[in-house]
């Protein structure tokens, strides 16, 4: 790789110049090829992603537009340059749900679900949906954040011996949603 100190003329160079780009990246120009853009039609797997990528630099541009979003990203998790890359990032993960624990339930009211769930940042909801064996919501509801764990509380009983479907949905800042599923029998 070729290094070239710039005059302090060329040095914030941006944009296009015959077959070359020019960008700024860590404070420093960087030069590449034009990039050759094929003939072929995209594939409905390359307009998806270029899709995703799309709402997640809105995000991104969404988060730095916005003072108080831009400090959380700005002093969140992880190796980022700054916050609009800390939020396209973000925007490109779903939290992930690592267990929905229903030990504790035995069907009766006030018994706990812990869902436990991260995120790159930050998981900003769960909701819980709990069915019964054909799948008729019996009842559902946004779990309250406690101790590191989502918790929720059932709000009426389920009769002992009923096989029940209990649905978790993490939620983060930029609207990614996982869902996770346990069947138990009480």
């Amino acid at each position: 790789m070729a290094k070239a100190i710039l005059s302090s003329v060329l040095a914030g160079l941006r944009g296009r110049i015959d077959g070359m780009v020019f960008r700024q990246q860590a404070g420093q120009t960087v030069v590449t090829p034009r990039p050759k853009v094929s003939g072929r039609a995209s594939t409905p797997a390359q307009l998806a992603a270029r899709e995703r990528f799309s709402r997640a630099a809105a995000f991104g541009r969404s988060v730095v537009a916005d003072p108080a979003l831009r400090a959380i990203y700005a002093e969140g998790p992880g190796d980022h340059r700054n916050a609009y890359v800390a939020a396209l990032t973000d925007a490109l993960r779903a939290p992930v749900i690592d267990a929905v624990e229903t030990t504790a339930f035995r069907g009766a009211i006030g018994d706990p679900i812990v869902i436990r769930a991260r995120d790159d940042h930050a998981v900003t909801a769960v909701r819980v949906v709990v069915k019964d064996a054909a799948g008729v919501v019996l009842e559902q509801g946004p779990a309250s954040a406690a101790d590191g764990a989502w918790r929720y509380a059932m709000t009426r009983s389920v009769a002992t011996g009923s096989t029940v479907t209990v649905e978790a949905t993490a939620t983060d800042r930029p609207g990614n949603a996982t869902v996770s599923t346990r069947t138990v029998t009480v």
